[in-house]
Formats: C-alpha cells, sequence, structure tokens
C-alpha cells in the first residue's frame, strides 16, 4: 500500500456502509491488503445487546464491518474508488467460545486468506484482553 495515514486517527464510519446504531466497530488498528485489526467496546445500548450479553449476530457483524472497514480504506484511500457494501455470503467454521459482555473491549483480526474478483474469503478472530472468544471463516461478496 502506499497510502501513509495513520488508521488509528480515520473515522471508521467514513470507511463503512453502515451508519448509526447498525456501526459495530469503533476503530482500526491496523490495515494492509491482506489483514486488518479493529477494536470495539461492546456498549449497553448496541443493538445486539441482549441483557448484559453480546450476541452471536453482534460477533458475526463485528467480523463483516471488520472487513468492510478494510475494503473501505483500500477503495477511498488507496483506490481512490470510493465505498463498497459487502454481503455475507457463507459463515463456516465459526466457533464462539464464549459471548462478550457489556463494557468488554473486542479486538477483531480479519485475514483475506483468498479474493476472488469481487469475493473474499476471510479467516477472522475475536479477542478480548488476549483470550480468543471467537474464530471462523467468512466469505463476503462486494458490490457495486
Amino acid at each position: 500500500m502506499s497510502d501513509t495515514r495513520d488508521v488509528n486517527d480515520i473515522n471508521v464510519r467514513e470507511l463503512l456502509p453502515q451508519q448509526g446504531q447498525f456501526v459495530m466497530i469503533d476503530r482500526l488498528q491496523y490495515v494492509d491488503e491482506k489483514t486488518v485489526i479493529s477494536s470495539t467496546t461492546v456498549d449497553k445500548d448496541n443493538i445486539f445487546v441482549d441483557g448484559k450479553i453480546f450476541t452471536e449476530a453482534g460477533i458475526i457483524e463485528n467480523i463483516a464491518q471488520t472487513a468492510a472497514a478494510q475494503m473501505g480504506y483500500i477503495g477511498k484511500y488507496i483506490n481512490k474508488s470510493g465505498i463498497k457494501l459487502g454481503v455475507i455470503g457463507e459463515i463456516k467454521n465459526l466457533v464462539i467460545e464464549r459471548l462478550p459482555c457489556i463494557g468488554e473491549k473486542l479486538t477483531t483480526n480479519v485475514e483475506i486468506t483468498t479474493e476472488i474478483f469481487s469475493t473474499l474469503m476471510i479467516m477472522a478472530k475475536v479477542y478480548t484482553d488476549n483470550e480468543l472468544i471467537a474464530h471462523g471463516n467468512m466469505k463476503i461478496t462486494m458490490i457495486d
């Protein structure tokens, strides 16, 4: 990548087609063409919080939005082509060891394992502190 901006200074909402209460990541910690790391703190007002627990759907959306933020970063800052919508096509081998609670900070690592045209195959790991709480694979298709 030729862009040298500090990803910590970027408003992640600029990189996502999702807005409002449906944004599931707070910021990027790292991004390149194959890997992205995001972080977020589970908020009591998050639409995927049930009681005090961040649900499975929230973890899935957090993973997908981490990948989308990477594509948004590449589209906006590298290719200068804009932000695309991504659609989850498949979730495979997803293991959720435990669901996080309100106030816990999630760090989500996504690695693109295969990219074919506008379809990405990703491998994801979600951590709280150093504890791996979820991992799996996803297929995401980017739509123009």
